[in-house]
């Protein structure tokens, strides 16, 4: 089985044991390109590419924010290092499991930059829930937004990423911000063990 275009679940496992001992910044910076970025770019990046270089901004915006709303959860399960796993009691649930989507989409608008500069504040929870029920829940099971909400191409600014005030997510700025995350990212976990011991879980889920 692939976990990128390249890697297979015998690569990762050649390698764990490694990861498990290392805390060299090269080795984990290679970890990093090599199965994050690698899965990252196959499955999100590159398709998403491939539809907005041959889109006209002519509703294309849906399909890629459904990726982007995929994705992540993702990431927020990998900087957790925690898997999905549907029980109907939460109590069933064993360590570094989750079954509650909606938890951990909100605690990465939140909680990673740059998204939780926007969703901060004291309506927080409050704007976290509203993405998530009228874009995210509403693209993914509807394919459409919800509540008057509206995907546009970018902003003027390049960096507006969403707005509340006119109900609008630009779906360029979005991509943008999701790659500066995944930067970030991976300069944190080239020296942040605790983010390589979750890094490890969630691609040893993978492989199962």
């Amino acid at each position: 089985m692939y976990l990128t275009d390249s890697k297979t679940v015998q690569d990762w496992q050649a390698i764990r044991a490694d990861a498990l001992e290392s805390n060299d910044k090269l080795f984990w910076r290679k970890v990093y390109v090599d199965f994050f970025w690698g899965r990252i770019k196959s499955r999100y990046l590159a398709p998403i590419e491939l539809i907005a270089k041959n889109g006209s901004y002519h509703g294309e915006g849906f399909s890629i924010v459904a990726i982007q709303c995929s994705l992540i959860e993702f990431l927020e399960s990998t900087f957790k290092g925690e898997k999905y796993r549907y029980v109907k009691k939460p109590a069933e649930l064993k360590d570094y499991e989750y079954s509650d989507s909606k938890k951990c989409f909100l605690s990465f608008l939140k909680n990673r930059a740059p998204f939780n500069a926007i969703f901060d504040g004291e309506k927080a929870d409050e704007k976290a829930k509203e993405f998530y029920s009228s874009i995210r829940c509403g693209i993914l099971h509807e394919a459409t937004t919800k509540n008057g909400w509206r995907i546009w191409g970018k902003s003027d600014s390049g960096k507006k990423i969403i707005c509340f005030e006119s109900k609008k997510i630009y779906r360029d700025d979005f991509q943008d911000a999701l790659k500066e995350y995944m930067i970030s990212y991976g300069n944190k976990l080239v020296v942040d063990v605790e983010l390589q011991r979750a890094f490890i879980r969630k691609f040893d889920a993978l492989c199962e």
